[in-house]
């Protein structure tokens, strides 16, 4: 796979796994109460469109091998 990909969706794993901790554990909770709660909120879907980014450029390119 390209460099780019792997770094896409590594980006977006790294995302979720930020989100999921910042929203659904009691740490989580803590470290980002009120506003700052805003953050792992905002990762959630940047994750996604990361993830899924990295999956369009790699259909992409294994489109053009095949």
């Amino acid at each position: 796979m390209r460099p780019a990909i792997v770094a896409l969706l590594l980006a977006g794993i790294a995302c979720e796994v930020f989100a999921y901790w910042g929203m659904n554990t009691v740490r989580g909770r803590r470290a980002f109460d009120e506003m700052a709660g805003i953050l792992p909120l905002a990762a959630a879907p940047t994750g996604v469109v990361l993830i899924l980014l990295a999956a369009l450029l790699w259909w992409r390119t294994w489109g053009k091998r095949g």
